[in-house]
């Protein structure tokens, strides 16, 4: 195999590995901003998505997906959320009626850590649409599927 294929070839692994990793926030009700507080029961900030491990006031445990492109662009520390924290978390519910959620900020001791107001993603805007025009919501969710979150993915680069 000479050289410019195999780079070819890299490439479109590091690319096809990126665009894997980051899926459609269809699952999310993106028009109805929810918040929920807690108990951080554990934080764990790794690509593609950190996820937060709340516990609500009525003991609910909250999957709460972080989106970290815009965590990082805010700056915040990867260790700001530990457990034990006392935490309100602001963001979008799952349409699903489970007690997850994608985070747009959070809440500790007072101070509001921001991270995004909306999210613009044209895919879960045509969920959106979709789903308020009558579409059944599992029908409308099979068209965005979830990632794997233990198949392997190519490096970021």
């Amino acid at each position: 195999m000479n050289f410019k294929v195999k780079i070819f070839a890299l490439c479109c692994l590091i690319i096809s590995g990126n665009v894997f990793a980051h899926h459609s926030y269809a699952p999310y009700d993106i028009r109805n901003t929810i918040e929920v507080t807690g108990v951080a029961e554990e934080f764990v900030y790794r690509r593609p998505h950190p996820k937060l491990t709340l516990i609500d006031t009525e003991n609910v445990e909250w999957e709460i997906e972080v989106p970290i492109m815009f965590w990082e662009r805010a700056g915040h520390a990867q260790d700001a959320i530990k457990p034990g924290d006392e935490v309100i978390v602001r963001g979008w519910p799952a349409r699903n009626g489970s007690s997850k959620m994608a985070m747009g900020g959070f809440t500790i001791a007072g101070a509001y850590y921001h991270i995004m107001d909306s999210i613009g993603q044209r895919s879960g805007n045509e969920a959106a649409d979709r789903i308020e025009s009558g579409e059944d919501l599992e029908q409308v969710l099979e068209d965005y599927p979830e990632p794997d979150e233990n198949a392997e993915r190519a490096p970021r680069g």
